[in-house]
């Protein structure tokens, strides 16, 4: 079955199931405390292992830059596959459920500033059916997204990041186009910092790769925060695009830019993208309404 695209425009109604699983006459299953019942992960065709999370039982936001090839205009409609339910990557473990929508962003046709809009952009996959309590490791539960900037991040806000690529000290560096795969899903404790003073080095370098593929426009600078580990033990890795960024235990921001990270996972700070910007603030209103129009 082909993956359709939609693009948000708040056009047309289209009715999803957002909601949790009510279990009738018993107390229904909860995830274990420590658990993360929202991550998920899948396969991408543009960006190797891609990580999700589940804002409802049937709805996953990702990054755009594991769903859409900014050089390409053309979709690739093939079936994309989402792993729930697990959080060791193997074969056998976890439950794939195929999606069968994309919703992303409304793009530019111009080259430059599509890669400029898809690398700040978050996608929304609805998945084919709604995984029950009693088949998975870890009984599904969506997380809360703050895309309306009702959380207030200050300096030094401790976060944190799970995900499967991470480096720590003493792990072997591999060349710039090998990433650092885990099997069990690992969890990271940040703070945010100052993007003058621990990011500036990838901003300029996330600008240089934009003009270069041709935007000319300008740089949002409110649109993305840096966050580092205080400690220097380990950091995401470049790969891991997707990866939510919780805080205060909601949902703010993402891993989405492959251009605005370290090479060789050695600088100890990350850029994410603000799901409570201007930009992503009207995509996600637009889908909380389910108003989208098939591209």
């Amino acid at each position: 079955m082909p993956t359709l695209y939609y693009v948000a425009e708040s056009v047309k109604i289209i009715a999803v199931g957002f909601g949790i699983l009510s279990c009738l006459g018993e107390e229904p299953f909860k995830p274990r405390d420590g658990s993360l019942p929202f991550l998920v992960y899948f396969s991408s065709r543009y960006r190797g292992l891609c990580v999700g999370s589940l804002v409802s039982r049937t709805a996953v936001l990702t990054a755009a830059v594991c769903v859409v090839d900014p050089l390409l205009p053309a979709h690739d409609a093939r079936p994309v596959n989402v792993v729930t339910g697990a959080t060791y990557r193997h074969p056998r473990r976890g439950i794939r459920v195929q999606v069968t929508k994309i919703i992303i962003p409304k793009l530019s046709n111009t080259t430059g500033e599509r890669a400029y809009m898809i690398q700040k952009s978050p996608a929304v996959l609805l998945l084919a059916r709604k995984v029950p309590d009693v088949l998975a490791e870890i009984p599904l539960r969506p997380v809360e997204v703050d895309y309306k900037g009702e959380e207030a991040l200050s300096l030094h806000e401790e976060c944190l990041m799970a995900g499967w690529h991470f480096f720590y000290k003493g792990d072997k560096i591999y060349p710039v186009h090998k990433f650092l795969l885990q099997r069990n899903v690992r969890v990271q404790f940040l703070i945010i910092v100052k993007k003058s003073l621990w990011c500036d080095t990838i901003s300029l370098k996330f600008q240089n790769a934009m003009t270069n593929l041709g935007y000319t426009g300008d740089f949002d600078r409110s649109v993305s925060i840096c966050v580092r580990d205080p400690n220097r033990e380990a950091q995401p890795c470049h790969g891991m695009y997707g990866a939510p960024l919780v805080c205060k235990g909601k949902l703010v921001a993402l891993l989405m830019a492959p251009d605005a990270q370290w090479a060789n996972c050695t600088g100890h700070s990350n850029l994410v993208q603000v799901l409570s910007s201007p930009h992503v603030r009207s995509f996600m209103n637009c889908v909380s309404r389910f108003g989208c129009t098939l591209l």
